[in-house]
């Protein structure tokens, strides 16, 4: 439902639309401020998402690696 339906049906005296049309609004506005509101809490309990590093291999440097005058 959209206020222009809920506003011609006021012209209209259509008094059970009009009712209807204002319900659906108001559910709808409802319900998208109770996700918004509902992100707002999970953000704020779970935090920002971190990503998750992995972790860096080293290789191996000249002095760790065994060669034929060190054995």
């Amino acid at each position: 439902m959209s206020i222009d339906e809920l506003i011609s049906n006021v012209k209209k005296g259509d008094a059970q639309s009009s009712n209807n049309s204002f319900n659906s609004i108001m559910a709808d506005k409802i319900n998208s401020a109770l996700d918004s509101k509902k992100q707002d809490v999970a953000q704020k309990l779970y935090g920002e998402e971190v990503p998750i590093e992995e972790p860096a291999t080293e290789e191996p440097t000249a002095e760790e690696t065994p060669n034929s005058e060190n054995i």
